[in-house]
């Protein structure tokens, strides 16, 4: 059975005080993910960070580079920070053991960094991470800094769904405590911390909404490949047997040939057998929001 979990323990809250930093000691480079759960850009003045997340079930995986787009005599900075539903907050330290990482001015791309399954000392679940770049560090004058931060929609709505394994189906529209098809999705997503709340209701409905908000956005969707499908991924069905194309049920994909949904009358919520041969299409469940100091 599958359960995002995990464990919280102390932390330290560090506050942002840039400096000239040398970035010599980010250790061996890392690939950039072929199929990214997440990726973004952001940037501010000349400085410029590309970011790629994956995320698990313990954390987050991630790849970043940084980029000075122009030789003006200020360095690119980036800082990472895990942010959790109720505000707890970590950073993410770097190689150099520093909070915040920084690129010598003038010197274009960086190779790609980043770490596999990143818990920053296991403060607990991960809402979402907070981005912030700047063109220039203090002792170079900072001209601007860019924030963004990512949200992990997809994983938490999945691990709200599996906490309602059982419970019965409802063919007349149910969200709780007994649930139809997008039932369940509309409920699970519902208690995401910071989730602005789904702007539609049935599956055909969900369906159309997210083949025309693929923008980055507060909340917006990525029409996923079914061979890079990741648990917590939308998938939707023409599931009456008529093939139409009519959208009449939605799951979670869950891995591994298997759905988590709220599936048909006299079966309880769970895990089932993937409808392969009645698939219309899979999309993936995003967050993002920017914005200037």
């Amino acid at each position: 059975m599958r359960r995002l979990v995990s464990g919280i323990v102390a932390f330290v809250t560090a506050f942002w005080c840039l400096a000239a930093v040398a970035p010599a000691a980010q250790a061996a480079e890392a690939a950039p993910f072929s199929a990214p759960g997440q990726e973004i850009v952001v940037g501010c003045g000349n400085a410029e960070a590309a970011i790629q997340v994956t995320w698990g079930a313990d954390g987050v995986s991630l790849r970043y580079r940084l980029r000075d787009t122009a030789a003006d005599g200020r360095s690119p900075v980036l800082k990472i920070s895990a942010v959790t539903g109720n505000g707890v907050t970590a950073d993410y330290v770097f190689d150099d053991g520093t909070v915040t990482h920084a690129r010598t001015a003038g010197e274009g791309f960086s190779s790609w960094y980043g770490e596999n399954d990143w818990n920053p000392g296991t403060i607990g679940t991960i809402n979402h991470l907070n981005i912030e770049v700047s063109n220039g560090t203090t002792a170079e004058g900072t001209l601007c800094t860019r924030y963004a931060n990512l949200y992990n929609w997809s994983g938490l709505g999945l691990r709200n769904a599996f906490e309602k394994e059982g419970a019965p189906f409802s063919g007349t529209g149910g969200d709780g405590p007994a649930y139809d098809c997008s039932g369940l999705v509309y409920a699970s997503y519902d208690e995401v911390a910071d989730f602005p709340g789904w702007p539609v209701r049935s599956s055909q409905a969900m369906y159309d909404w997210a083949r025309t908000h693929t923008g980055q956005d507060r909340i917006y969707a990525q029409q996923v490949p079914y061979s890079e499908l990741k648990e917590g991924d939308l998938i939707f069905y023409d599931a009456d047997g008529e093939y139409t194309g009519n959208i009449t049920h939605v799951a979670f994909y869950a891995g591994d040939g298997t759905v988590f949904d709220a599936h048909r009358t006299g079966t309880p919520v769970g895990f089932h057998a993937d409808w392969v041969n009645s698939r219309v299409g899979a999309y993936r469940i995003l967050g993002a929001v920017g914005w200037a100091a």
